[in-house]
């Protein structure tokens, strides 16, 4: 699995007069939901509210992702993995091949090659 963890991020300005301590309240609580309805878990959500002098408001709730979270992780998949499941356990060492892609599979490719056969990539500097 690939991650950046750039931040998600949701903002939003208000003027003056369009926004009253409860709306502002019901505003940040969706704006949670969607980033929990990702994926992140609530101590990887930031929520920064300014109401400076001029009467609007500045929203601004991220992500802070710190590692990456999958479905399965998350105990959110719909589908329970087989205990043979295609990489299960499977550890593929930086710059070397998986075994379904050598031999004939080098050849003629594998029917049931997907990306998670690859060799890890290194990461850009």
């Amino acid at each position: 699995m690939s991650s950046t963890n750039e931040p998600v991020e949701i903002s939003t300005r208000m003027p003056e007069g369009e926004w009253n301590p409860e709306n502002l309240a019901e505003l940040l609580l969706s704006y949670q939901q969607k980033l929990r309805d990702m994926g992140a878990p609530d101590d990887e959500i930031e929520t920064l509210v300014e109401t400076p002098e001029d009467g609007s408001a500045k929203v601004h709730v991220s992500w802070r992702r710190t590692g990456g979270q999958t479905f399965a992780d998350l105990g959110r998949s719909t589908t329970a993995e087989a205990e043979n499941s295609r990489g299960h356990g499977e550890a593929i060492p930086q710059g070397e091949a998986t075994a379904d892609s050598k031999g004939l599979g080098a050849v003629f490719g594998d029917a049931d090659r997907s990306a998670i056969d690859e060799p890890p990539s290194s990461r850009p500097v």
